[in-house]
């Protein structure tokens, strides 16, 4: 699952949101803006991250016995990183960055990135608007840590292989 994450954030993360930033027009206007913020969030941790949480499977998958993982705190983990990031991304990023490339237009590049502007009430509801999402994503980390955790309590023994070892 964490691979097929991997491609999902690939074309929205790195592609859609890298393109929107990066095209001539696009970075006089838009670059160091939120957009990029946004950009980076998508791609650096939906590409690379969900990248690294797979290949960390895996290889627990070697280290410790598959038959004992708890798969639920696996999938809670993935469903909450991938909502959690698509809910910083989309709800607040975004917003935040399409609203700064519009002022960039308007009224120059340095008032959008102005305290005035960045202090605003719309601003600063949209920043108030990440929250939900780092909260589904934290609790992500932390399903993905507990089941870390689990995964290398030493448990019981298969009756087989306590068999075979007398």
């Amino acid at each position: 699952m964490f691979f097929a994450a991997v491609l999902f954030w690939n074309l929205v993360g790195a592609g859609l949101f890298g393109f929107l930033i990066n095209p001539p027009i696009a970075l006089y206007y838009m670059q160091g803006l939120n957009t990029t913020a946004n950009h980076g969030h998508a791609a650096l941790f939906g590409v690379y991250g969900m990248l690294g949480l797979g290949l960390t499977l895996y290889c627990m998958r070697g280290l410790t016995d598959v038959t004992r993982w708890n798969r639920k705190w696996i999938s809670i983990s993935f469903w909450s990183l991938n909502i959690g990031l698509a809910m910083m991304t989309f709800l607040s990023l975004l917003p935040q960055g399409i609203l700064q490339t519009y002022a960039s237009i308007e009224h120059g590049y340095t008032y959008a990135r102005s305290a005035e502007f960045i202090h605003s009430p719309v601003m600063q509801a949209l920043v108030w608007a990440r929250v939900p999402g780092d909260v589904v994503f934290a609790f992500g980390v932390f399903a993905f840590a507990g089941f870390m955790f689990r995964a290398f309590l030493p448990g019981k023994e298969p009756a087989s292989v306590a068999v075979s070892l007398r």
